[in-house]
């Protein structure tokens, strides 16, 4: 690869040259003008909702600091059951001490001594006195991944805190477990809500932009535009994009359309969704019983569930479908059999069903009044380039 590109692309950590700064739907202001303002703000809990892979991270890595937050993830609750502990062991606290009593028995032949060691539990107060010396922000990202009791102790747990003016801000995903959170009634009145709108393809854009005049490299506009379309609303999909670029080109090489569909297929090989697709594909047990499969315009054979997965792939990739414009691409696809709507409704309802019992990394969909929102575009990426 050439090591340029490395520098100026990064999926993975704060892209220092290809940082896009946007504004706040319907606003003259950034998002970055909107999170200091909700940081100034003393009682105040700050919530960002998003879809994912749209830099939400980033924004607050952006305004706050990485040397700034203290980061955590709805998964490291899972299995916690107090959440200053939690939050302790992060930061390296010990949450406990140890107090020794001496007690001594005499006799005229000897002395003996008991050492009893007793254990206490830190409070809370310990955590909040970190924060407050070395001005430190909880980040917590990937709320909707707490177990929902978790979430709710959580809730109670920051209400009474940002009062005394403990800084955080909570980070989750729209259309799921933001109950907690937006409405709980004693929040009311002191949570600051930014939404995330989803990437444009012309935001998109000035990622690209930005990198390819750091690297001196003359692009094209069009094929710009193609790898922002591909890159479906998410900035780090589009920093892989342009990474890989710089590892299937050679010198004086022509960007084309060719390369950036090699760049996308490149981007997916280390992405985690193949044992996803197959639970995904397997759908349900069938108890023996041979699935009906339906005759495809392009030749291919496919059960429903495999049938949904395709379409869903199709162009142009969308992270949110309701159920006319999905049975809309279902015929596009179909030759002469028509599927019942009530059909796909329960195959996604299966579904759903099957990604809850798995852990964090299956929760990639959510099938939710008729309409199915893809939760990961990552996910639907892979499924476009991987498959």
């Amino acid at each position: 690869m050439n090591r340029q590109f490395s520098e100026v692309f990064k999926p993975g950590t704060y892209p220092q040259m290809t940082y896009v700064s946007r504004y706040s739907k319907e606003t003259r202001y950034t998002y970055e003008e909107r999170l200091q303002q909700s940081l100034a703000i003393d009682g105040y809990l700050t919530y960002i909702v998003g879809p994912s892979k749209i830099g939400k991270t980033v924004l607050c890595e952006s305004v706050i600091g990485q040397k700034n937050m203290i980061s955590m993830s709805g998964n490291d609750f899972s299995k916690e059951y107090d959440f200053w502990s939690g939050i302790g062991k992060k930061i390296g606290i010990s949450m406990s001490a140890e107090i020794s009593e001496k007690n001594a028995v005499f006799s005229s032949t000897e002395q003996k001594a008991t050492i009893i060691t007793k254990n206490y539990f830190a409070t809370k107060d310990k955590v909040l006195q970190y924060f407050k010396d070395y001005e430190k922000v909880l980040v917590l990202d990937d709320f909707h991944y707490a177990p929902p009791q978790m979430q709710y102790d959580i809730a109670c747990q920051l209400k009474e805190v940002i009062r005394i003016g403990f800084k955080a801000v909570v980070i989750s995903l729209p259309y799921r477990s933001d109950d907690a959170i937006r409405l709980n009634p004693d929040l009311t009145g002191r949570l600051s809500v930014i939404e995330i709108e989803p990437w444009k393809p012309d935001e998109l854009k000035k990622i690209a932009e930005k990198g390819f005049t750091k690297l001196n490299i003359n692009i094209n506009n069009m094929i710009i535009q193609r790898m922002a379309d591909e890159s479906i609303h998410s900035p780090q999909l589009m920093q892989s994009i342009c990474l890989n670029i710089g590892i299937l080109v050679k010198n004086n090489t022509e960007i084309t359309n060719e390369i950036i569909s090699e760049s996308c297929r490149f981007t997916c090989l280390n992405l985690p969704y193949s044992d996803v697709v197959r639970i995904l594909k397997a759908g349900p047990p069938t108890r023996g019983q041979q699935r009906l499969h339906y005759k495809l315009a392009n030749g291919t054979n496919r059960d429903i569930y495999s049938l949904i997965l395709k379409v869903l792939a199709d162009n142009p990739p969308l992270i949110e479908l309701g159920i006319d414009e999905l049975m809309d691409r279902i015929r596009n696809n179909m030759t002469e059999s028509v599927i019942k709507q009530q059909k796909v409704k329960d195959a996604l309802k299966s579904w759903q069903k099957l990604l809850e019992t798995q852990g964090s990394l299956y929760q990639v969909l959510d099938w939710k009044d008729d309409t199915i929102y893809i939760l990961d575009n990552m996910f639907l990426f892979y499924i476009r380039w991987g498959l």
